[in-house]
């Protein structure tokens, strides 16, 4: 087994394991990207998918503190974080 590399992972990824975005919006995404030179994120948010402030908690809460560390945030941490998020939203 690989070690784990944080730095490897994509947001797409992390969206996937939040329950956030499937693999073929993924996939989509990407296509887009490929096809218009966009950013990731702004093509998700433009497609009504995720919202911005999301990106914007997983880059801060999320994928820079498993950058920090080193290593993946505790299984169940990034769905329960953003479902918490979730239940408060109008």
């Amino acid at each position: 087994m690989l070690p784990y590399d944080p730095l490897s992972k994509r947001l797409g990824g992390y969206l996937i394991d939040a329950g956030l975005l499937t693999d073929s919006q993924v996939e989509v995404a990407l296509n887009d990207q490929k096809a218009t030179g966009m950013r990731f994120g702004d093509i998700i948010v433009e497609r009504g998918w995720v919202k911005r402030r999301t990106i914007e908690y997983l880059a801060q809460k999320v994928i820079k503190m498993e950058r920090e560390i080193g290593e993946p945030l505790q299984e169940g941490l990034l769905q329960t974080s953003f479902s918490i998020r979730r239940q408060r939203q109008p």
